[in-house]
């Protein structure tokens, strides 16, 4: 098996080596790939021409309008505090959640340790 194996190693590189490509031909190849203008997705030849540097423009800096809040009336601050509460309180459920997961995961995994362990035991008790 081995001999027929290094016997078809042989051959293969013997192919290889009959063909006409010598290794300087694959380095011209090479250069040329790389030398060759982009092409871009929908497969058309490009050559990228060197962008025009523009000078820079001056950007005048404006100050905003000043804006005047007005006092929020007793029901619009219970509104608020009530979506601010609702945040906090849906923020407090994801985690108490994420714990509960990580917990759960924690137990499915030490019992697939333990089955594991169990199985392994078992197999060696057979031998």
């Amino acid at each position: 098996m081995k001999y027929l194996m290094l016997l078809s190693v042989l051959l293969a590189f013997n192919v290889k080596a009959d063909t006409e490509i010598s290794v300087s031909d694959d380095l011209s190849l090479a250069d040329e790939a790389i030398s060759s203008p982009t092409m871009n997705i929908e497969g058309q030849y490009k050559v990228e021409a060197p962008a025009p540097v523009a000078a820079p423009q001056r950007v005048v800096a404006r100050r905003p309008a000043p804006v005047i809040k007005k006092p929020l009336s007793s029901s619009e601050r219970l509104k608020l505090l009530r979506e601010r509460l609702e945040e906090r309180n849906k923020i407090m459920v994801e985690k108490k959640m994420e714990q509960i997961r990580f917990q759960q995961e924690m137990a499915l995994a030490g019992q697939l340790e333990a089955s594991m362990n169990n199985t392994i035991k078992a197999i060696d008790n057979v031998k």
